[in-house]
């Protein structure tokens, strides 16, 4: 009887793995399209040290979150290799869209400011 009440406690466990499994795959099959996306505006001049780490962080965000972004860079002059680095992170296919275009604020605008702060302003 005791073999009985384990063996129908492991096959509820194993279903329930599965169910969520297959929850969790069907999440993340559907388009982009279908989901909505958390919109980022990195506002960067002379933010070649920190850009990476945060394209990656927002990016390894958005892969365990499930929820696809879009990332907006808005260059403010400037006269390190920030541009460089944009060009890099542009080819590679994160599934997110790099862009400097200046664009309307939505209302689900993330704005995070990586300017490096002028000396005597």
């Amino acid at each position: 009887m005791e073999e009985l009440i384990v063996w129908l406690l492991a096959a509820f466990g194993c279903s329930s793995l599965l169910v969520m499994i297959a929850e969790r795959w069907n999440n993340r099959t559907k388009s982009a399209s279908e989901l909505p996306h958390e919109h980022y505006r990195l506002l960067v001049r002379n933010s070649e040290q920190v850009l990476e780490r945060v394209v990656r962080s927002l990016l390894f965000r958005s892969y365990w979150s499930g929820r696809p972004i879009r990332i907006t860079l808005i260059d403010d002059g400037s006269d390190d290799d920030t541009k460089q680095m944009t060009a890099v992170l542009n080819r590679y296919p994160y599934g997110h869209c790099l862009g400097d275009v200046q664009e309307e604020m939505t209302a689900g605008t993330i704005v995070i400011d990586l300017r490096e702060k002028k000396e005597g302003a």
